[in-house]
């Protein structure tokens, strides 16, 4: 037996064991009808209907359906996401049955809050549709919201700025200032997501690359990078050049390590980089910026763009990168030879040595 959703309406196809094939039975308007179908012509017996009186209301089933639904996504973030997301809509809905949403009055609602919201709640409509405790279609379905531009008018941070911000972190930050100055422009010249920086080992830089194989979950834990998947990226000399001022702990494996000899985490990084950003004149500026940065630099360098979707860990060929940064200028494009020639002959490489007298990169 097989349900086939066309559109808002439902088909129903049986096996027929006279023909041994399977046949058409018809097209129905919700899944319910559809379900019920299916299982006649099964044999099975019906689901026992639930009272109009016993359906949830909105706020109840979103708190079950996170203890339970959720636990089939076992990635934490996406947990994570999914509660923050949902606590709107059990604040405005609560006490109102589940059963008694419609397409309207979730097109009304959704477009007062986030696109991420509306995704959420309709993944949990769906589940709930399943359960049988709402008639369907779902009503958090196709809306055709407008959708944020996202990345998309990002104006990313110039070299000079880069710069700037990173020396900021001397005085933000005081006795840990270059220490933070130099994770601040190890990130934007890498291009390492936050949580790559973060799980990052001193013998994972080598002379002139860098290998990606590990990450902070969102539960603390280290896991495999996004997309789960290694990746060796390039090492640039002004990323080599920052690293020289970085102090070692002999016995920790950490590139980057707190003033209290521990792995950084999100908070422990908010913690310092907000008095940066602050100083920066940019109180909300998101760390991610860096990476933005990164991309636009190597663009304007002629790196390609399925190189720099390599470098920054995307798996797509380089679309995104294209979509999101679009090409290199005209006017860059004719100085790409000459700058990267002053890219490898102003700044010399440098060695990862942990043993190396002072503690420091050699």
């Amino acid at each position: 037996m097989t349900i086939i959703k066309r559109g808002g309406s439902y088909g129903v196809r049986v096996y027929d064991a006279a023909t041994k094939r399977k046949v058409w039975v018809g097209t129905f308007p919700t899944l319910r009808e559809a379900r019920t179908v299916e299982r006649e012509a099964a044999g099975r017996p019906a689901r026992a209907e639930r009272p109009a009186t016993a359906t949830p209301d909105c706020a109840e089933y979103a708190a079950g359906w996170l203890d339970t639904h959720q636990r089939k996504r076992p990635a934490v973030s996406t947990r994570r996401n999914y509660r923050y997301a949902l606590r709107p809509f059990m604040e405005d809905f609560r006490g109102v049955p589940l059963a008694s949403i419609d397409r309207r009055t979730a097109r009304a609602w959704s477009e007062a809050h986030a696109v991420s919201v509306s995704r959420a709640v309709r993944a949990m409509f769906t589940d709930a549709i399943d359960d049988g405790v709402h008639p369907g279609p779902n009503p958090f379905a196709n809306l055709r919201l407008e959708q944020p531009r996202g990345r998309k008018d990002l104006v990313a941070l110039t070299e000079a700025e880069v710069h700037r911000l990173a020396d900021l972190a001397l005085d933000a930050c005081g006795a840990f200032g270059s220490q933070f100055r130099a994770m601040t422009l190890f990130a934007a010249y890498v291009g390492l997501r936050p949580a790559e920086l973060f799980a990052l080992e001193r013998h994972d830089v080598r002379r002139d690359e860098v290998v990606i194989r590990q990450a902070v979950g969102g539960d603390g834990l280290v896991k495999k990078p996004k997309n789960g998947r290694e990746r060796v990226v390039i090492l640039p000399p002004m990323a080599a050049e920052a690293l020289r001022d970085l102090v070692v702990w002999p016995d920790l494996p950490w590139l980057f390590v707190t003033p209290r000899g521990r792995r950084f985490s999100k908070n422990s990084h908010y913690y310092y980089w907000r008095p940066v950003r602050a100083r920066f004149g940019r109180p909300g500026m998101d760390f991610y910026e860096l990476r933005h940065f990164c991309a636009t630099h190597l663009l304007e360098l002629g790196v390609s763009h399925a190189d720099v979707a390599v470098q920054l860990g995307h798996t797509d060929g380089g679309r995104l990168v294209m979509e999101t940064y679009g090409h290199p200028t005209e006017a860059g494009a004719r100085a790409v030879e000459a700058g990267i020639r002053h890219e490898r002959g102003s700044h010399r490489s440098a060695r990862w040595d942990a043993t190396a007298a002072g503690g420091r990169v050699k």
